[in-house]
């Protein structure tokens, strides 16, 4: 590993920022598109499709802690985080295909018992990448202003990654549907030419990153129960950690009813199921264009202050959405670019305050435990959209959603109302959750000051 400096190349930037590209190929392609593939392809019931990704991402709940606790005790030449870059990317792409392949020959129950078990293999390579991914990035960027500008850096990718996801992939599978005359042949073929595009990203990323060094406070000791305990042990110490949970918890719970059923509504509300296409590259271009800004806003201002004005914009545009006749395209395009205006700044922030409670949590308890923060911080995240696809299959039911048939007039009140009033709400209580959050760049500094003597570690 080369040695620790706080310099960070434009280079290095965006090498690491290409591995969020290819992880949201995966994440969009399954946040946007699996849970209409359930209903409308394999003909899964709403309610069961989302009992189906819940348990999935309770599944996360075991597989975070204990791959987190994997990380933190890898020690090889190349790194502790980059072999997980190397080796995982073929078979989680394995895993995603399978997820959208149809077993024709399966009957209602089998079918969704398939489900459910690629659902799970899928999920765990997803972590097995995704936690020491993210736990790289406290060893790419070492201070406060350079994890603001690489989250900036990554959102971009990421988002450019969710854009080309959400607008090819409808196109692709109407391409193949129509040359194949099956669309579970469309959506396999999509997820193949999703899944080479995340590979290739991903062994970029890999080979466009090193690890710095930095000091080893203390160990990681124990095995598996002590890796839960230390994680219980963290939500116990570690305020700033239990905001930035609650924050992304609320916004993956409720925000996502808004993606989730955008397609629904274009389909049933709109009349033009095609249109959906475009709305869905809406929030991820807007993502693209402001997530510098985001990144240029909380340096000069506060991180906390940027979360919170994006969650007022969201707060607003979502109670426009619910207001104001939506049968008009144009009318849900504008609608959603003003709320993607506000939600762009959620994973700038989250992604670059997370790396600061790595330090807040060494300091308090003198132990390194980066990927068990990411680790939770990825649990908390999945299992609100695992809670939130339960929830929307269950509410879907309550309001009289029955798949391809026109939907009544208060079937489609209930749709509006799932998809703008409930993220309405996860907006507030951001706000409320972020109001008195303790760790700005000032106090932040303050503690890398205080770990550098404490570690004995020269100036930087």
């Amino acid at each position: 590993m080369s040695p620790a400096s706080s310099t960070l190349s434009f280079g290095t930037r965006v090498s690491y920022a290409v591995g969020d590209l290819g992880l949201n190929v995966y994440w969009q392609g399954v946040g946007l598109f699996l849970f209409f593939f359930y209903t409308d392809i394999l003909g899964i019931p709403a309610w069961w499709a989302g009992v189906t990704i819940l348990i999935a991402s309770l599944w996360d709940a075991i597989t975070d802690v204990l791959i987190a606790g994997l990380a933190d005790r890898t020690q090889t030449s190349m790194g502790r985080y980059r072999p997980y870059l190397l080796l995982t990317p073929p078979f989680l792409a394995l895993a995603f295909c399978a997820m959208f392949y149809v077993p024709s020959t399966l009957s209602a129950g089998p079918l969704i018992a398939y489900a459910l078990a690629t659902h799970l293999i899928f999920r765990t390579l997803y972590t097995l990448y995704a936690i020491p991914y993210s736990s790289l990035s406290v060893r790419v960027a070492l201070d406060s202003a350079s994890r603001s500008r690489l989250a900036g850096t990554r959102m971009q990718a990421a988002a450019i990654g969710g854009l080309t996801t959400a607008m090819a992939t409808p196109s692709i599978v109407a391409r193949f549907t129509e040359w194949s005359g099956d669309p579970g042949q469309g959506w396999l073929l999509a997820a193949v030419l999703m899944a080479v595009a995340a590979t290739t990203a991903m062994w970029v990323c890999f080979a466009g990153t090193r690890e710095q060094a930095i000091a080893e406070a203390s160990p990681v000791q124990g095995g598996i129960a002590d890796d839960f305990r230390t994680a219980i042990a963290m939500l116990r110490r570690n305020g700033p950690l239990v905001r930035v949970f609650l924050c992304i918890t609320l916004a993956s719970l409720c925000l996502a009813m808004l993606s989730k059923t955008i397609i629904y509504w274009f389909k049933y509300a709109v009349g033009n199921e095609a249109a959906a296409g475009l709305a869905l590259i809406i929030g991820p271009s807007i993502l693209i264009l402001c997530a510098p800004l985001w990144a240029w806003y909380s340096v000069r201002r506060s991180k906390r202050q940027a979360w919170m004005l994006g969650a007022g914009i969201t707060l607003f545009g979502c109670l426009l959405f619910f207001a104001l006749p939506m049968q008009n395209t144009l009318a849900v395009y504008a609608s959603l670019a003003f709320i993607g205006l506000g939600t762009s700044s959620f994973a700038v922030m989250f992604w670059s305050m997370l790396p600061d409670t790595v330090e807040y949590d060494r300091w308090i308890s003198g132990e390194n435990h980066e990927a068990k923060v990411f680790g939770f911080a990825s649990f908390a995240q999945k299992s609100a959209l695992g809670l939130n696809a339960f929830i929307l299959g269950v509410l879907l039911d309550g309001v009289g959603f029955v798949p391809n048939v026109a939907q009544s007039e208060g079937t489609l009140l209930g749709l509006k109302s799932i998809m703008s009033l409930i993220p309405a709400l996860g907006a507030l209580l951001t706000l409320v959750v972020l109001f008195r959050y303790p760790l700005d760049a000032a106090e932040h500094t303050r503690i890398k000051d205080q770990l550098r003597v404490r570690d004995q570690l020269p100036q930087r």
